[in-house]
C-alpha cells in the first residue's frame, strides 16, 4: 500500500513537472503609417515590437513602441516607450510579476516617466471565448516634469525641466480578451499607477481581424491620463487612434498554459 501511494505521488509530481517544463516563445509586431498631402501636409506613424520567452514556470518579456506625427513640418507628437517584465507561475491561476516601464513623451509635460513594480497576479477567467486577468502590487516611480511653451502652430519652442519627483506607487493592471468570432478578437488593457504626486492611467482598446494565420488588421484606441501634469500642460488626457497591420507568431505551448504572463497577454496573441 505504501509503495502504491509513493508511486502515485511520484507520478503526480512527474505530470505536474512536465506541465511546466515547457520552453516556448512568441513575437508581436505592429506598424501603421499615414501620409496626407494637400492644403496641409500630415505625416504620422506608429510601431511596436514585443517578444516573450517562457522557460518552465518563468516567462520573460520585452516590448518597445514609438509614435510620431507632424503637420506642415511641425512635430505634434513624439512618444517612445519600453517595458521589461518577468512572471513566475505559482499555480494554474496565480503568478508573481515584476516589471520595469519607461515612457518618454515629448508632449506630455514629462521629460520621462519611469517605474518599477512587483506584486501578485490572478487569472480570474479563462475560456475559449473570454479571458480576464488582474495584477496588484507596489513599486517606485520617478518623473521628470518640464514646462512647455508652444507657439500658435503647436510647436514646442522652449522646455524648462523641473526637479525630479520620486514616490512610491500602487500598481494595478487588468487585461480582458473577448473572441467575437473565429477571426476577430477584442482586447483591452488598463494600467494604473497611483502615487502621492500623480496618478497615471492608460487604457488600450483594440479590435483585431485576422486575415491570415499570422497577419491581422487592428484598430486601436489608446487613452492616457495624468491627474497632476506639470504647469503649462493644458490637457490631462492624450488620445491616440491607430490602424495597424499586425504580425503575430507564437508557439501553441504559450497559449496552453495559464496564467498568461502580464505582458504576454498584452501581445494580443490568439
Amino acid at each position: 500500500m505504501r509503495l502504491r501511494t509513493l508511486a502515485a505521488l511520484c507520478a503526480a509530481l512527474l505530470v505536474c513537472t512536465d506541465a511546466y517544463a515547457i520552453s516556448a516563445w512568441a513575437t508581436h509586431g505592429a506598424l501603421g503609417v499615414v501620409m496626407a498631402r494637400g492644403n496641409a501636409n500630415t505625416n504620422s506613424g506608429n510601431a511596436k515590437v514585443a517578444v516573450a520567452r517562457r522557460l518552465g514556470r518563468w516567462t520573460y518579456s520585452a516590448a518597445l513602441g514609438a509614435l510620431y506625427a507632424s503637420t506642415n513640418g511641425v512635430t505634434t507628437e513624439q512618444d517612445t516607450n519600453g517595458h521589461l517584465g518577468m512572471d513566475l507561475a505559482f499555480s494554474r491561476r496565480t503568478f508573481w510579476f515584476a516589471g520595469l516601464r519607461y515612457d518618454r513623451n515629448l508632449f506630455s509635460g514629462f521629460a520621462y516617466q519611469a517605474s518599477v513594480a512587483s506584486g501578485i497576479g490572478r487569472m480570474l477567467l479563462r475560456s475559449k471565448v473570454n479571458s480576464l486577468s488582474a495584477e496588484l502590487g507596489a513599486g517606485f516611480r520617478r518623473e521628470l516634469p518640464e514646462q512647455l511653451e508652444q507657439n500658435a502652430f503647436g510647436a514646442v519652442i522652449s522646455r524648462k525641466r523641473l526637479a525630479a519627483v520620486d514616490d512610491a506607487v500602487l500598481h494595478a493592471r487588468a487585461q480582458f480578451r473577448h473572441r467575437l468570432s473565429r477571426n476577430s478578437t477584442l482586447l483591452n488593457t488598463l494600467l494604473v499607477e497611483s502615487g502621492s504626486s500623480d496618478t497615471m492611467s492608460a487604457d488600450d482598446l483594440s479590435l483585431q481581424v485576422r486575415m491570415r494565420k499570422t497577419l491581422s488588421l487592428a484598430v486601436g484606441l489608446q487613452v492616457t491620463n495624468n491627474t497632476s501634469p506639470p504647469a503649462g500642460k493644458l490637457r490631462h488626457t492624450d488620445t491616440v487612434m491607430t490602424v495597424n497591420l499586425v504580425y503575430d507568431f507564437h508557439s501553441s505551448k504559450i497559449s496552453a498554459l495559464s496564467p498568461p504572463p502580464s505582458l504576454l497577454q498584452g501581445l494580443n496573441l490568439p
